[in-house]
């Protein structure tokens, strides 16, 4: 007898099962919400299907059941004991097999495989390195996703979350390519480029040079008589080995490229506070009213003015060349807005008033200043671009890039976005810009574009190599994807440093809700996690709650947390001036159970709704 599948139906769904029900079939399911002491809504098949059972409702969390028949449009079931056979195969308990497993945590995420799909994950379980507990975290990680069943997926993210380290990968391929003596912060002082010979480093990351040196005016030259805000731009004389070993007309086309940069950065820099005023200006005239439905009027320029700052900080050129004074200046805006906008919708008109008109005259007095440090870095980036035409030569020079600890430089939002976009985690959204945009065709330069081209090479060691690096890069970006209509958001990311002549990797956890198609930072948590030799294991957990702060620092290693204690203070003023209200430090011991279960849970974000906001937990 087959039970019509438009029949089984929960009351609140308006479509069949996609699937019928045969009676005496078998499936495994579990409870959703118990309806009394004999009916429920159980899960089945990802679906999920009011019942009535003869007998008790299971106490378990999955279990199997048997379809009996149906009774005024009930499903009529009953629990198969764990002594009984089940599809035919006797066993003492449930007989589920690794296949089912995975069949069932896709299912639960309403991903319904086909022939071809089972096929794939059976050569997943036949193949793949690491426990069968590793593998179903996997899969666990995918159906979480809702990512597609397919080999590339399965091995990206296997890879990231049980494979080696991505600063592990990526040390062994330059290890390969002989790029490590290369590197900065190498016991070498005078590193030499393996391409012919040219110098690359001088005693220091070309990044950095004149860093310590004293720059008078006479050693400057003017960017073509450009005036930005009534003031004169000027670019360092670059007076190092390096750069004086560059052909004039390279040296031309430089300065001319700097200058053109710069004016153009200031006139883009000129137009951004002009509309963002004219928006506040429209906010405040509306707020000043009295009026409800002004209120949210204003409320709409408001977060208008939110996601403009938010967007150039993150994506304006001129910020690859602004101090970091300015772009502090533009966070504390961006914050103190969203202040405001909570304000309006609690009905604090006034206040909200308050902040509007202290955010306009902050804004309205910020002035493009370029830093000669960020200038330096885009010298040193174009020169480099231009003059390597070899992947084994530019690694080197991104890998130097990348990699290298900012010395003579802060460390900002802009900066660390443009480390990640170096790395190559941005790679199909640039290249997907570009050709929205119809920009000219530019290869990207990233360590994911140079390990393509090497994976491409011929056949051994080293292209085997940039495959796996590949591998690992992709998992995350998969970890990482951006769900628009899931309410909780996690990512993952394995961050590359130089520490001591080698390459390690800090493992970074977020899990954050969703708040409008964005991360909310006002309402996340985020976890570090470094193993060193040195030190042992390292973590930092940020938590955050209504912008309310908690910093937690875990090591097993006294003398490091003595010295932590200072840099947590400075942490502090800096989390404090972008918004965060720091409630407190706090120094722990590293619980290695704790951590071994870090990723799995990233990948599976728990959320507990509470009286006033929300429980995080990492």
């Amino acid at each position: 007898m087959q039970i019509r599948n438009d029949w089984i139906i929960n009351d609140s769904m308006t479509n069949p099962l996609p699937f019928s029900l045969n009676e005496g079939e078998t499936f495994f399911a579990t409870i959703k919400e118990k309806l009394s002491d004999n009916e429920a809504i159980i899960t089945v098949k990802g679906q999920d299907v009011h019942v009535r059972f003869q007998g008790e409702i299971p106490n378990e969390d999955k279990f199997a059941v048997q379809i009996i028949g149906i009774k005024n449009h009930v499903l009529q079931v009953q629990a198969v004991p764990k002594t009984v056979e089940t599809n035919g195969a006797a066993t003492g308990l449930l007989p589920v097999s690794e296949l089912e497993k995975a069949e069932q945590i896709l299912l639960s995420q309403g991903i319904h495989l086909s022939k071809e799909e089972k096929a794939i994950l059976r050569r997943f379980f036949e193949k793949a390195k690491g426990t069968l507990n590793e593998k179903l975290e996997t899969i666990q990680a995918l159906a979480n996703k809702k990512l597609e069943v397919t080999k590339l997926h399965l091995q990206s993210i296997h890879e990231a979350l049980h494979g080696e380290p991505f600063g592990e990968v990526l040390m062994q391929l330059s290890n390969h390519l002989d790029l490590l003596p290369h590197l900065p912060y190498s016991k070498e002082d005078n590193r030499e480029s393996v391409n012919n010979g040219t110098q690359i480093f001088n005693s220091q990351n070309e990044a950095d040079l004149l860093e310590n040196q004293e720059i008078s005016p006479k050693d400057r030259i003017s960017a073509g008589g450009e005036e930005t805000n009534g003031q004169q731009t000027e670019l360092p004389y670059w007076n190092e080995e390096w750069f004086q070993a560059i052909p004039v007309q390279t040296k031309d086309m430089i300065v001319k490229t700097i200058t053109e940069k710069l004016s153009q950065a200031a006139l883009d820099f000129k137009k951004l506070q002009i509309e963002m005023n004219k928006k506040l200006e429209n906010a405040a005239f509306l707020l000043n009213s009295g009026q409800t439905l002004a209120r949210q009027q204003a409320k709409q320029f408001v977060e208008a003015v939110i996601n403009t700052l938010d967007r150039a900080i993150l994506q304006g050129e001129f910020m690859l060349f602004t101090d970091m004074k300015t772009e502090k200046q533009m966070l504390q805006a961006s914050a103190k807005l969203a202040e405001a906008k909570q304000l309006l919708t609690e009905g604090k008109q006034s206040d909200a008033l308050k902040i509007v008109n202290e955010v306009k005259n902050l804004l309205r007095g910020l002035r493009f200043q370029p830093a000669d440090v960020k200038i330096k870095h885009f010298v040193s980036a174009f020169h480099f671009n231009e003059q390597e035409a070899m992947p084994k030569q530019q690694l080197l020079s991104q890998l130097a890039r990348t990699l290298k600890l900012p010395l003579g430089e802060e460390v900002s939002a802009r900066n660390m976005f443009e480390q990640f976009r170096q790395l190559g985690f941005q790679h199909e959204q640039d290249v997907s810009r570009a050709l929205l945009l119809k920009q000219p065709a530019i290869e990207p330069q990233n360590i994911k574009a140079l390990l393509m081209k090497l994976s491409q090479g011929e056949p051994g060691m080293i292209a085997s190599q940039a495959e796996h690096a590949l591998a690992n890069m992709t998992g995350q970006q998969l970890l990482s994807k951006f769900d628009a209509n899931n309410h909780m958001q996690t990512m993952f990311y394995q961050l590359p440093i130089l520490l001591h002549d080698q390459m390690e990797t800090v493992h970074i956890y977020l899990n954050s809700r969703n708040d409008g198609g964005k991360l909310d930072w006002q309402n996340c948590s985020l976890y570090f996690l470094l193993d060193t030799e040195k030190y042992g294991k390292i973590g930092i957990l940020l938590q955050a709650l209504e912008r309310n702060l908690t910093l937690t620092i875990k090591t097993d290693n006294e003398k490091l947390a003595e010295t932590l204690k200072s840099l947590a203070e400075m942490a502090k003023e800096n989390l404090e001036a972008i918004g965060y209200n720091v409630k407190g430090i706090a120094f722990t011991k590293m619980n290695e159970q704790e951590e071994q279960t870090i990723g799995a849970e990233t990948t599976q974000a728990k959320e507990t709704n509470k009286e006033k906001g929300y429980d995080w937990t990492v």
